[in-house]
């Protein structure tokens, strides 16, 4: 009994006649790739849970323009080629479940499957997600060791899309539209600088303050004291957008002005690096905003003003255990701060800030 039709032409991508590797592209609705995946460990890598969540959550923005984008699932077809393939009508009839074996894709696999049983999102997008098609790259004539290597180039090879370009151009996300409307409104950002094509920031060549990304980062702590913001948390910025911009042109303004002259030159300062910069970040929040509901302090101001006290200069011996040299014995020697030391990080500037405060 023919549980699904896949329609495709197969290619060879090798010339090896004992033992021929083809490929076909199809497409596969979600309901039936469900029916018919699974995933060997000894091929694969251990499903990471902590990266469902965050896929979950952009699969139910599908509505939402400019709607979502997944790469094609790849596997490894386990059948009888010979027997399935109907060369006559160029489809794989399959009959057996559990034939297509995961290459790459199980994390959005997983989280589609997760997305589709949870019934706290609505009945009729789980349904229109169960019926939408999905690109899928099938493999034949491969063994273990072939889908391992597969598995390893399609991972060693892949190149992710700067966090700094997604933080500029994806509108789904209501704080990279707050940090790209901010960047356009707020002169003091534009004056430090912020980078939005790059993930990193070349020092000490660049004297950019910060990239784009870890401005996204910097503005979801001052807000909340946390990165990762709940729905409830995105939905109350919606909810105050235009106080929220307006607050942080206003606060930008005002740290800018008590910052030193090029922040992000790390010649001379601390102050570029993030594990610095998210400290600053959580400090003012604790300092500007009075609850959760982004109410803000009278006179705030004032406890922004108080940064221009401390010195930030590489040379004051308060930053020596954590600054690490880099580039030595180059023209681009530097110093640089690992993210990992933050928390300690914010132990002593939150010491040095308290006792100017009071």
């Amino acid at each position: 009994m023919t549980i699904l039709k896949l329609k495709g032409s197969i290619s060879l991508i090798n010339n090896n006649p004992q033992k021929q590797i083809g490929i076909m592209t199809t497409q596969i609705k979600l309901v039936d790739l469900l029916k018919m995946y699974r995933i060997d460990q000894s091929v694969n890598r251990d499903i990471n849970v902590n990266r469902l969540p965050k896929l979950v959550k952009y699969i139910d923005s599908y509505d939402v323009a400019p709607g979502i984008f997944f790469p094609s699932i790849v596997c490894a077809y386990t059948g009888d080629l010979i027997k399935d393939f109907n060369k006559e009508t160029s489809k794989l009839e399959i009959s057996n479940s559990n034939c297509l074996l995961v290459i790459d894709g199980q994390h959005r696999i997983k989280a589609l499957e997760t997305y589709v049983n949870d019934k706290k999102f609505e009945f009729l997008k789980r349904q229109a997600i169960m019926e939408s098609e999905f690109t899928l790259q099938l493999y034949f004539g491969m063994n273990q060791n072939d889908m391992k290597n597969l598995f390893a180039d399609i991972n060693s090879n892949s190149v992710k899309v700067s966090m700094s370009l997604i933080t500029a151009y994806d509108s789904r996300e209501i704080v990279n539209i707050l940090t790209k409307d901010l960047y356009d409104v707020s002169s003091a950002l534009q004056g430090i600088g912020v980078e939005f094509n790059k993930s990193r920031i070349s020092r000490p060549q660049s004297k950019v303050f910060i990239t784009s990304a870890r401005l996204k980062k910097f503005i979801s702590i001052l807000l909340f004291g946390k990165s990762v913001l709940t729905n409830n948390e995105e939905q109350l910025i919606k909810d105050k957008y235009d106080k929220m911009l307006s607050f942080l042109e206003r606060f930008f303004d005002v740290l800018a002005n008590d910052l030193p002259d090029n922040p992000g030159d790390s010649l001379l300062y601390i102050l570029g690096h993030e594990a610095v910069q998210n400290s600053l970040a959580l400090i003012l929040h604790k300092s500007i905003f009075e609850d959760k509901q982004l109410n803000i302090v009278l006179g705030w101001e004032e406890n922004v003003e108080v940064l221009r006290h401390i010195d930030w200069s590489i040379l004051n011996s308060t930053w020596n255990p954590f600054l690490i040299k880099i580039k030595e014995n180059t023209v681009n020697e530097c110093y640089s701060i690992d993210v990992k030391q933050e928390k300690s990080i914010l132990d002593v500037l939150n010491k040095e800030y308290m006792e100017l405060v009071h």
